[in-house]
């Protein structure tokens, strides 16, 4: 079985940037989740709220000739929340992608300072590779 040095303070710094990375871009993505779900309810409730308002509409047209006018007179509020909701669901987006790439960036070049530093002083105290089995 291959060993593997935990003693190591240079590893073990680079392990917990690691470790740190990814929770970071976890509290991010749940971050992300949660908005975007906010969002999404907030939109179902606004279209259930249209489709109520486009139906009694409908319902209160007493000109069959006259429907199709005020469908597509009820339709335009609805286009407009979605474009919106559109609009909301880009910035989310945008701005979720945005930090966890600045958040990547910055925790990858703390993570390749601590693999150099370690691979400079070498990789096990005895000379030995890091991998090399045990005899």
């Amino acid at each position: 079985m291959p060993t593997f040095p935990t003693d190591h303070p240079a590893l073990r710094a680079q392990l917990d940037t690691q470790v740190d990375l990814f929770t970071q871009m976890t509290r991010h993505a749940v971050d992300a989740a949660g908005q975007i779900g906010e969002l999404n309810l907030r939109m179902m409730r606004q279209m259930f709220d249209d489709h109520i308002r486009f139906g009694r509409a409908l319902a209160a047209c007493k000109d069959p000739f006259q429907m199709g006018a005020v469908a597509m007179r009820e339709t335009q509020p609805t286009v407009e929340h979605l474009r919106a909701w559109q609009g909301e669901l880009m910035k989310v987006l945008g701005a979720g992608t945005a930090t966890l790439a600045r958040d990547a960036n910055n925790g990858s070049w703390q993570a390749a300072r601590g693999a150099e530093s370690y691979m400079q002083r070498g990789a096990a105290p005895d000379g030995k590779a890091a991998h090399a089995p045990v005899r």
